[in-house]
This record gives C-alpha cells, structure tokens and sequence, in this order.
C-alpha cells in the first residue's frame, strides 16, 4: 500500500465490479460454443476475453478453437445471447451498495470507464439505475472510438471528464486487461477479486477480496 497517495477520484470499471454480469458473459460463451459442439476453456479464455469488444471476442474465439465462421457473425450471435441474459439476470456485485454509500459521505469524485456496450447499460440501468447514482457520468469504449483495454484511452478520456489528473485518480478493476489499461494511464489501481483469483490480479497497486477490503484499503488511504 501507497499511504502516500490520496485519491481525489475514483474511476469504477462496471463488469464483475459493479455489475454481477461476468457470470454471464461465461454462460453466455458457454452455450455459444456448446451449439458448436466446443467446451468453454475458462481458465485460459476469460482473461483474455475480459474488457475487450465484442468482435474482438469473437475472433479471440475463433482464433483459439479454429472456427470456421465469420468473426462479424458470431459476434452478432454472441450479442443476441448476452443482450438476453441481460435482460433477465443482473445484478450489483455483493457489497457495491454499502461501498457507494461510504463513498458518498466522503469529499471524493467518481464514475464509471467500462468496455460494456451502451446498448447493455440500457438493461443495467433499466433494473439497476446506475444513471441515476453515478449522475450519468458513465463512459463507454464506444466513447474513445471502441478503443478497448488494454489501451489506456477509457481511463484518460474518464478522468479528463471528471477535470482530474490521471495519477490523482483510483480505478477499480475486477480483470488483467482492465489493470494494465489503468496503470498505462499512469493510475493506480485496486483489483477486485470477485472474477480472478487475487494472483491474477498481481499487477494492480493493492488487491481487495471484496468491497468490505475495499473501504478498509480506501480509509487508510484517505
């Protein structure tokens, strides 16, 4: 821990830290790959497919199982899939609720810098109303001409917004991708291990089990 940073900014990827969705996003490749008669390769392919577009998901599959269709259309099927499971199924990550009123009670900005499409925001926000509690300071790779993490755009593009400096500001990233994107911004960041197991995660300036480690982390920083 760095007890001598003091965030002035909190910067929150939405996938698997806000919002309970990556459980999703694996049932969703799960049956995708089963019409194919293809097993889910979790372990290898989640790191690989977190944060990244949804095309880029597609040939990542593609790629890795030696799918003989067009990365456009399993795209588009993948899309169907997701967008139903959305629909359906969201929920906040377990502890969010509690952490955003203890933030709320501190001098601290905040807001949202996900690779979610903004045609699923309209789902999260449906049931989960996040417009509303982050004051629709919500942006989307589809903000930084879908310039996905590992590329640090996001994150510069969220903090310009928020008038802060990049190095004043905390992102909480729940994925490999999403940490370096944030550490190439010249940020600091806390990994959450609610989709990766903490090792994963190694990268990030601090690792929190949950949301109840987060606020600990948080308090001794502020």
């Amino acid at each position: 821990m760095n007890k001598t940073f003091k965030p002035d900014a909190l910067i929150f990827d939405a996938d698997g830290v806000i919002v309970d969705s990556e459980i999703l996003w694996d049932r969703s490749q799960e049956i995708l790959l089963s019409r194919r008669n293809l097993i889910y390769d979790r372990n290898y392919l989640k790191p690989k497919l977190a944060g990244v577009t949804m095309l880029q998901g597609a040939e990542i599959l593609v790629d890795y199982y030696k799918i003989d269709e067009d990365p456009q259309s399993l795209a588009a099927e993948r899309q169907k899939l997701i967008e139903q499971l959305f629909k359906t199924d969201i929920h906040f990550i377990p502890g969010f609720s509690e952490f955003l009123q203890y933030i709320d009670k501190i001098d601290i900005k905040y807001c949202i810098a996900t690779s979610m499409q903004k045609r699923l925001m309209v789902s999260v926000n449906n049931k989960l109303h996040l417009d509303e509690l982050f004051d629709n300071k919500i942006y989307h790779t589809e903000d930084v001409g879908n310039i996905s993490k590992p590329n640090p755009d996001i994150f510069l593009f969220a903090a310009e917004r928020l008038s802060m400096l990049p190095e004043k500001c905390l992102v909480i990233e729940d994925s490999p991708h999403g940490i370096e994107a944030a550490k190439r911004a010249d940020m600091y960041v806390a990994g959450l291990a609610t989709t990766f197991e903490p090792a994963i995660l190694n990268q990030a300036d601090f690792v929190a089990l949950d949301f109840k480690h987060l606020t600990s982390y948080l308090a001794n920083l502020l």
